[in-house]
């Protein structure tokens, strides 16, 4: 499996029109420029659209203009596939753990519906920030410079409400939140279209799950904390599906963090392709790791490996000095590789950096 790095620094709209380019270039960014045959759904409107991104991030506005600019298409278009026109599909089965030094998590999900790009960002008026992008603005998970670690992981996509999408929540308190308390009350003012768990941790070792739907919200914290795809909160439990794997996967999760594993070690029990945190079910349709990160948000020090047992394969694993790409230099690699399922369950797939057309029947109503 490949993965793109880009890296980028310079103005919101600047940045955008340089993932642009790095995405024109790209299978998927070739596909989608052939598509000629954009149509507006009625109910996207620009003026709506640009009041929502001046009070939740102008900035990112502008990054999606850049977009725009760079791949010659309509800010509409732009809005619709890469801004919050349309609530992107249900994203990933995860488990993460917390503790005063580590944030750990595990994204498993189909690779047909990878975005396979980890970017670096340093925007003007921003934080800058490392993490794996979906839709090229959106983000999974990652670090920013100060530290602050956090990652999305799926409840449950029904009911769909007007409201933002998952992706970029976590573009947003990467952008411009430095601790677990900024990132709470981010989350709070933020309007729920889904029901997520967001795993937090910053470089003050404070930890917290935000708990949110969209009529519901609540917040964990503890020294230590794990996280899968089913709420713990008493107040939220009536909101939680039918998921059995999730609550399997959380007692393994809650030793590791009890033990308070370092980072490597840390990275392995996440990593290994025999380990209780890591799937691969990909040849019977299901969905399986596809990527490990690791940060020390007190050293801003991240592991990322692609696939399973990535310290085995020189191309799948990632040290990264976030503090030192932050003062401006840069790293030394455009892909990683690895190896889906690892050693133990290897499985092979033509993963393609796209961005997904999304669908205008399942835009919500607004409020």
């Amino acid at each position: 499996m490949r993965v793109i790095v880009v890296q980028c620094r310079g103005t919101p709209f600047e940045i955008g029109r340089k993932q642009a380019e790095l995405f024109a270039i790209t299978q998927g960014g070739k596909s989608f420029l052939r598509r000629k045959d954009f149509r507006r759904p009625q109910w996207l409107d620009l003026r709506t659209e640009e009041r929502f991104y001046a009070k939740f991030s102008p900035a990112l506005w502008q990054e999606i203009a850049g977009l725009a600019d760079g791949l010659n298409i309509s800010l509409e278009r732009a809005c619709f596939v890469f801004g919050n026109g349309s609530i992107p599909p249900r994203l990933g089965g995860c488990s993460a753990v917390m503790t005063t030094d580590v944030f750990s998590r595990n994204y498993d999900f189909h690779p047909r519906n990878y975005g396979a790009r980890l970017a670096l960002v340093q925007p003007e008026g921003s934080y800058a920030s490392i993490g794996f992008s979906e839709r090229l603005t959106g983000r999974l998970d990652g670090m920013n410079e100060h530290g602050l670690s956090v990652a999305l992981h799926l409840v449950g996509a029904r009911p769909l409400q007007w409201g933002m999408s998952c992706i970029l929540m976590i573009r947003l308190v990467l952008d411009q939140c430095a601790t677990t308390d900024e990132a709470v009350e981010l989350f709070r003012r933020m309007p729920h279209a889904m029901r997520y768990n967001y795993s937090l941790l910053d470089a003050g070792g404070h930890a917290a799950v935000v708990e949110a739907a969209p009529a519901a919200f609540a917040v964990r914290r503890g020294e230590w904390l794990a996280c899968t795809n089913h709420f713990q909160s008493y107040a939220m439990k009536l909101h939680n599906r039918a998921y059995k794997s999730s609550w399997n996967r959380l007692p393994p999760l809650e030793t590791w963090a009890d033990q308070n594993l370092p980072a490597g070690s840390m990275f392995e029990a996440f990593n290994a392709s025999t380990s209780p945190a890591f799937f691969c079910s990909f040849d019977r349709g299901r969905s399986g790791t596809l990527h490990t990160l690791v940060s020390e948000p007190k050293r801003r020090r991240l592991q990322i490996g692609i696939g399973g047992d990535s310290r085995r394969f020189e191309s799948a694993f990632l040290n990264v000095d976030f503090a030192a790409w932050a003062r401006g230099i840069d790293l030394p690699l455009t892909e990683m590789k690895g190896q889906l399922g690892g050693l133990s369950k290897p499985f092979e797939w033509p993963v393609r950096a796209t961005a997904r057309r999304p669908r205008p029947s399942v835009r919500p109503a607004r409020k």
